[in-house]
C-alpha cells in the first residue's frame, strides 16, 4: 500500500468522526417527550429533563402513588427511546475496522 492510499483512508476516517460527532450533537439538541395520561416528560438526548408537567387532575395528595407510578413509566420510557437513538449512532460506528 502507498501513501497515497494510506492518506486517503485517514481522510475517509476522519470524515466519518465528523459525521458521528455531528450526529452525536444533533441526538444531544433533540427533545424526546413522553406522555402518560395527563403527565408529561421532556427530556434531551443528553437525559437531561427539561420540562415536567402534570395535570391538575393527578394532583392527589391522597392518591399519590398513581402520580408516582405515571412518573417512573414515563422517566423509563423516555430512556428506553433515548437509549434506542443512541445505539441507532453507534451502529454507524465500525467496531475497530475500517469501512474500506
Amino acid at each position: 500500500m502507498n501513501n497515497m492510499n494510506i492518506n486517503e483512508m485517514l481522510k475517509q476516517a476522519k470524515k466519518m468522526q465528523s459525521e458521528i460527532e455531528l450526529k452525536e450533537k444533533e441526538l444531544y439538541k433533540k427533545e424526546f417527550t413522553i406522555e402518560k395520561q395527563g403527565l408529561t416528560l421532556v427530556l434531551n438526548g443528553k437525559r437531561e429533563v427539561l420540562k415536567i408537567d402534570i395535570n391538575e387532575a393527578l394532583v392527589d395528595p391522597e392518591d399519590k402513588d398513581i402520580l408516582e407510578d405515571l412518573l417512573l413509566l414515563a422517566f423509563n420510557e423516555a430512556m428506553e427511546k433515548i437509549d434506542e437513538a443512541h445505539k441507532e449512532i453507534e451502529k454507524q460506528i465500525p467496531s475497530g475496522k475500517l469501512p474500506f
